[in-house]
């Protein structure tokens, strides 16, 4: 079932609320209405010409009895208040779809932070994605199994057991931090480097090997005149 399932009628209801914002900065454009006394060219006596070209934004009042009429209307937004009645409606579809209390907001600057601490406030998430793992390991399971006894029925291969390895990854994986202790492992003394320059910097065991090699070799203590340093 769509993760979405259990919050059709609330997206519905944000899909209202982000037109109606938007519609309304789209029609939010001040309105300037003049006179025709204002519109005539200069030393006329008579109604403004229809040929006269006002910007956009101005519309002309014929017939107004007023001289010099001007009226300015202005179009005051509302957007913080209706940004308020998305950003609830964007957490109850969160909540309702399996994530934590505000995981989806508008308009919300935040900083960077630790592995601990997303796992600290967004346990609610992160036992949404476990759930979603295990949902399709099992499936994985009941799929390979079934290939496995029409393998077997149709000698499609050879007869045996078979082993499954998942490899879903940590969910609050941080690389910066994660790359950070394996150097200090490494200045340790705890790993070689060659196995930082595999896990991190994308070299084959080979060549991470000969790096390690020719960086020892190039740190090599200088011996003296008679083989001693």
């Amino acid at each position: 079932m769509a993760i979405f399932s259990d919050a059709v009628e609330e997206l519905k209801d944000l899909d209202i609320a982000y037109s109606r914002n938007t519609q309304e900065i789209y029609d939010s454009e001040s309105i300037e209405l003049l006179g025709e006394t204002l519109i005539q060219r200069p030393g006329e006596k008579v109604n403004a010409p229809a040929d006269v070209k006002l910007p956009h934004h101005v519309r002309r009042v014929p017939g107004t009895s007023e001289d010099d009429f001007y009226q300015a209307i202005e179009r005051p937004l509302r957007t913080s208040d209706r940004l308020v009645g998305i950003n609830h409606l964007l957490s109850e579809i969160g909540y309702k779809c399996g994530y934590s209390n505000g995981y989806f907001v508008l308009d919300q600057k935040t900083g960077m932070v630790t592995a601990t601490q997303v796992e600290s406030d967004d346990r609610r998430t992160i036992q949404l994605i476990k759930d979603i793992r295990d949902a399709l390991q099992m499936c994985l399971d009941d799929l390979y199994y079934a290939q496995s006894v029409f393998a077997d029925l149709y000698n499609l291969a050879p007869v045996g057991d078979y082993e499954t390895v998942y490899d879903f990854g940590d969910i609050t994986y941080n690389e910066d931090e994660d790359r950070m202790r394996w150097w200090q492992f490494v200045t340790n003394g705890k790993v070689p480097f060659w196995m930082y320059l595999v896990k991190f910097e994308g070299y084959s065991e080979k060549d991470a090997k000969e790096i390690e090699a020719a960086g020892k070799e190039a740190n090599k203590p200088d011996e003296g005149l008679f083989g001693e340093e």
